[in-house]
């Protein structure tokens, strides 16, 4: 029989502190898998982690909503015995929910803009300032976090929330929007999410 190896992404999220207790640590041993499955630690101390976008090299990049914070875990150091090595990319971000890879650059979604780190895995250690790709979204929190990947087109999806939980309040919001990589053509996908 084929072995199929699973690999925990393990964060210390406290999002929900009275269900998980904020613990530092975790007991693999306590997670019942399928015959065949195996289960391993990859990286660990990465609060507020939520959204996840992996290079062709296996560098991945992590996004935050409230800790305004980018990181990237490569491969190198102790791997696999204790996982990857965490790097913090960007700090005092604008909820940098949102990470996509595409074509050696790491495109990262705050409210309001999308920023390229350009050739990022040759500057994971030296990162400049971001470019911006795009600067004109909604500037309300209010569900304004984005997701966003590329599709087969090779343009970026973008989703803006609505600024409220009961209303219509017309393009660009409740909608998915999207755009080239170099930030032109900007145009609504998808209306009424």
């Amino acid at each position: 029989m084929k072995q199929i190896s699973l690999t925990l992404l393990t964060f210390w999220i406290c999002t929900f502190p009275a269900l998980n207790g904020c613990r530092a640590e975790v007991n693999l041993a306590q997670i019942e898998l399928p015959p065949g499955f195996t289960i391993a630690l990859y990286a660990g101390n990465l609060p507020g982690a939520r959204s996840l976008a992996l290079s062709p090299a296996g560098v991945l990049f992590v996004g935050t909503r409230e800790e305004g914070v980018v990181y990237a875990v490569t491969k190198d150091g102790d791997y696999p015995e204790k996982g990857g090595r965490v790097l913090i990319l960007a700090r005092g971000l604008n909820m940098p929910n949102g990470v996509a890879w595409y074509d050696g650059d790491l495109y990262v979604a705050e409210v309001s803009r999308i920023v390229k780190f350009a050739g990022i895995e040759k500057n994971l250690e030296n990162l400049g300032p971001p470019q911006v790709v795009y600067a004109g979204l909604p500037k309300e929190s209010h569900h304004g976090w984005k997701f966003i990947r590329f599709g087969p087109d090779g343009l970026l999806y973008v989703p803006v929330g609505a600024p409220c939980n009961i209303c219509e309040p017309g393009d660009p919001y409740a909608a998915i929007l999207r755009l080239r990589p170099d930030g032109t053509g900007l145009g609504v996908f998808a209306r009424g999410v």
